[in-house]
Order: C-alpha cells, then sequence, then structure tokens
C-alpha cells in the first residue's frame, strides 16, 4: 500500500467528518449564509499567503531539483488567489477588506503548524502537512459534483472550480511527491509525515467549523461588544 494511501485510510474518521460538516452540506445545497461564505474568502485570502510561501522556502530546501521544482511552481498553475478572482468580485470583496480582518485564532493556528512542521520537524513533514488541503477539497468536491446538487450560482462557481481536473491533476503530483519523499525517509521521518499529516487533516476540519462560527480573537469580540453599545 502506498503511503498515502496509509494516511488517507488512517484519518477517515476527521475526513468523513470534513466532508459532512455544516459549511460543506450548506454551500452544496444553498442554505449556507453569504456571511460565512466572505468569511471564508477573507481567511482563506491569508491562509494562501503562507500556503504559497511554503511551497518556496521547501522548495529551496530540497535537494532533488526535479522535486524542488514541481513544489516551486505547483503554486504557479494553480493560484487560487488568482483564479477565484471572479468570485472576489461577485462577493463584492477587496484587498482592502481582507487586510482590515485579523487572521482567525484557528486559521493562524493552521498556518503555524504548517510552518512548525517545515521548519522543525523538516521537509518531509514540511511537504506532507500541505497534502490535507489539496487532497480534502479535490475529494470532497469531485464526489460533490457526482452526485449532482443545486445551489447558489456563487456557490456554484467554487464547487466547479475545486472539483476541476486541473485542481484534481495538481493534487496527484502532490501525493506522488509525498509517496516519493517517504520511500527515501527514514522510519523516525516516516512518523513525522504521519503526524504532520494527521495534524493538518484535523485543522481543516477546525477550519471549516471556523467559518461556520465566525470565529474571532476573545478581545477583539469584547470590542465589537464595546462598540456596540
Amino acid at each position: 500500500m502506498k503511503f498515502t494511501d496509509q494516511l488517507r485510510q488512517e484519518n477517515d474518521s476527521v475526513w468523513q467528518q470534513i466532508f459532512n460538516c455544516p459549511f460543506i452540506s450548506g454551500l452544496t445545497d444553498g442554505t449556507l449564509s453569504m456571511d460565512a461564505f466572505r468569511y471564508y474568502f477573507i481567511q482563506d485570502n491569508k491562509y494562501c499567503v503562507a500556503f504559497y510561501d511554503l511551497h518556496q522556502k521547501i522548495a529551496k530546501k530540497m535537494a532533488n531539483k526535479e522535486q524542488a521544482y514541481l513544489l516551486n511552481h505547483l503554486v504557479d498553475f494553480c493560484n487560487e488567489i488568482t483564479e477565484r478572482s471572479p468570485i472576489y468580485d461577485e462577493l463584492k470583496l477587496t484587498q482592502a477588506e481582507i487586510d482590515s480582518v485579523p487572521v482567525a485564532p484557528t486559521a493562524y493556528a493552521y498556518i503555524t503548524n504548517m510552518y512548525y512542521q517545515f521548519e522543525e520537524a523538516g521537509i518531509e513533514a514540511g511537504t506532507v502537512s500541505l497534502v490535507p488541503c489539496y487532497w480534502t477539497y479535490t475529494e470532497m468536491f469531485q464526489n460533490i459534483r457526482k452526485k449532482g446538487y443545486s445551489t447558489k450560482p456563487v456557490y456554484k462557481d467554487f464547487i466547479e472550480f475545486c472539483s476541476g481536473d486541473e485542481f484534481g491533476s495538481l493534487n496527484q503530483k502532490m501525493l506522488d511527491l509525498t509517496d516519493e519523499l517517504a520511500d527515501a525517509a527514514t522510519p523516525e521521518v516516516r512518523e513525522k509525515m504521519r503526524l504532520a499529516f494527521q495534524y493538518s487533516s484535523e485543522y481543516e476540519l477546525q477550519y471549516w467549523k471556523m467559518c461556520v462560527e465566525h470565529e474571532r480573537w476573545i478581545l477583539d469580540q469584547k470590542k465589537s461588544k464595546l462598540l456596540a453599545q
């Protein structure tokens, strides 16, 4: 069994929670609030900036030039911030508004963990920490497309982007790269990779929950209440 297949099997219970979480069910049937959708895009913009930065930082440390080239250029092949610009327009979401909103606690923790995996656990763990983002989106949205759905036009645009063949192709490249790294790794490094994959999988679940709950820092919540009085 491939290393990535083992990881998928080990984390299935978490992934099933992702696939059935309120954000995704609401996105699919059109009941998701537009505020939650806008919140997702604001936080996802911040996440993607760090996500792409990590691709480049990890690539610089890789000894294998082909692997480094692949990782370094994956974000050029499919830059979500650029590709999703029509949805930003539909939501009337500007970069100024995005910059004015603090990164949410769960998003901050997820981003921080990915940097930790790279800087402290190593290149292999750093790479695999990126994989659940690619893979959960690919599997989840391709399944939604196969089953069929009826939702708001802007939600439909998002689902079609995430379920597209191009996005799926990038996911497969990441899986192949992960298996290559695992095949050459020591048992100790493979265990670090397992943990990095598990943590990112669990953060993916918490991330979707965060968007429904409109998660904010405690002091920011208190400030908002004072201003409302």
